[in-house]
């Protein structure tokens, strides 16, 4: 930053507004190859008392370069159909994370782990995603790859995904294969079909963070708030394509027969200075952390076993029978059932979606926040003490309502915060962002669903152990969400 008079340049354009002369981006240009424009912000000069000089203020100039992409300079606006292809990788995402929470549980169980351990393969890849999360955010703040920031990682942990996919759907079929000992066939099945979690549950969860901070790097904010829309429509339409696929009994059908089923800042970012930029991070960021966290632990609470609560508590299935008994094919049809009420919910929370949009002028953000935690902390609590099939088929519209949620407004009131970080730094009273990047405040709030899962998976094992049901899964989960309608109604900030 330096201070300096003005000169005018009569004939030249503004390159900030397309002026000339331009009375507020009066500016000069550094030499050399790499010409920087300089915008110019008028500060009145201290003058001493009887100072009648009359001399012109000085003017300070800032380089555009220093906040950001060509600084102020307003991104093109994005037709729709590049925010909908953009969309289409939360599509793909929302439909794999679909089929996971579908079979995982039941997968595990059918090929022999213990119950007592069930609920904790959800803790190995959230525990690595909480730590390692950030990280992955700040490395794609300072990528410089030719493809861009943040493409490598997606394609990365695309095909990531895919991998850790195929190994935990054919894991046992796998290990069948390859191995002819009976008594070493469990131990391998249960292996190979939790590293495939593990490493599908990994990827999906990091991927979020950078398809977040690909949107919010090319686009307006006005675009953003559209992107966010899209995110949520094809996450909605992707996770109900995913438990569709569950729904379907594939034993009886000629494909099934024939593919067989499921159940076979230019500088480097140190350690140091990532801790300190997450320290740095504003109190209102964290708050919308911990709203975040309290939304995805009710959330997981109730997806993540929704199936296995299905068959066990609703159909009264054995899911450690045999697997040509009547008790184990109830728990089967059970979980298919259970695939049609999370489709439900997928379709409803794309339809939910498309109405916020009417919603937001009404009831505002802190409106959808906070009905979104109480309609579906209200819904497992009715399912929960009155488990009925078709009680709770119909309360999975409301879960529809809590998937909206999640997906769209936190990440909006991220993109309203940077908004007005940014108006705050041109008018020049705004905090300094140094360290801190879109990229790593998305990984942070995406970090938030890792430590969910870490608190689900260890916490609701021992519940389930203790009360001896997994009926205690969703009354925790309404008990957390109405924990939560507090919480974001009283702590969140919320910018008109």
């Amino acid at each position: 930053m330096k201070e300096f008079e003005p000169r005018p340049q009569p004939g030249r354009l503004c390159r900030p507004c397309s002026q000339a002369p331009c009375q507020i981006h009066l500016g000069a240009r550094t030499p050399g190859p790499r010409r920087r424009w300089w915008a110019c912000r008028q500060v009145p000069r201290p003058v001493a008392m009887g100072d009648k000089s009359g001399q012109s203020p000085l003017r300070t100039y800032k380089s555009l370069d220093e906040e950001g992409l060509f600084g102020s300079a307003e991104l093109p606006k994005r037709p729709t159909g590049s925010l909908v292809m953009h969309s289409m990788a939360m599509f793909g995402r929302e439909f794999c994370y679909a089929v996971e929470a579908a079979y995982v549980t039941p997968v595990l169980l059918s090929v022999g782990l213990p119950k007592s351990l069930y609920s904790m393969v959800w803790l190995l890849s959230p525990i690595l995603g909480f730590l390692l999360q950030p990280v992955v955010g700040s490395a794609s703040d300072h990528c410089r790859a030719r493809w861009g920031r943040r493409r490598p990682y997606i394609l990365t942990l695309g095909l990531m995904m895919l991998l850790g996919m195929a190994m935990y759907l054919n894991g046992d079929a796998i290990i069948s294969a390859l191995i002819a000992d009976p008594r070493r066939k469990p131990i391998w099945a249960i292996s190979i079909t939790m590293i495939g979690v593990v490493l599908f549950d990994f990827a999906a969860d990091f991927i979020d963070g950078p398809i977040k901070a690909y949107l919010f790097d090319v686009c307006t904010h006005r675009d953003k708030e559209r992107g966010l829309h899209y995110h949520a429509l094809f996450t909605g339409l992707g996770g109900a394509l995913g438990y569709l696929l569950g729904a379907i009994d594939w034993a009886h059908l000629e494909m099934g027969r024939l593919l067989g089923t499921e159940f076979q800042t230019q500088r480097t970012m140190t350690l140091r200075s990532l801790l300190r930029a997450l320290r740095s991070m504003p109190p209102h960021y964290r708050c919308l952390c911990i709203s975040h966290l309290i939304g995805w632990t009710a959330f997981l609470s109730n997806m993540l076993f929704f199936t296995d609560f299905m068959g066990q508590i609703v159909y009264h299935g054995d899911p450690y029978g045999a697997h040509n008994s009547t008790e184990f094919l109830i728990y089967q049809r059970g979980v298919e059932v259970g695939c049609w009420g999370l489709c439900i919910n997928s379709m409803f929370s794309s339809l939910y979606s498309y109405f916020q949009k009417v919603l937001v002028p009404c009831i505002g953000l802190k409106g959808l926040y906070f009905m979104g935690y109480l309609l579906f902390g209200l819904g497992t609590g009715f399912i929960g003490l009155f488990p009925n099939v078709y009680s709770t088929l119909a309360m999975c519209t409301l879960f529809g309502v809590m998937s909206s949620t999640l997906y769209t407004v936190p990440f909006t009131l991220i993109a309203v915060y940077h908004h007005e970080e940014q108006k705050q730094r041109a008018l020049g009273g705004g905090p300094d962002g140094s360290g801190r990047g879109q990229g790593l405040d998305c990984a942070a709030l995406t970090s938030m669903v890792q430590l969910a899962q870490i608190l689900v998976g260890g916490g609701l094992g021992l519940l389930v152990n203790t009360a001896g049901s997994v009926v205690v899964v969703v009354i925790t989960a309404s008990a957390v969400a109405l924990i939560g309608c507090c919480f974001v109604a009283l702590f969140v900030r919320y910018v008109d």
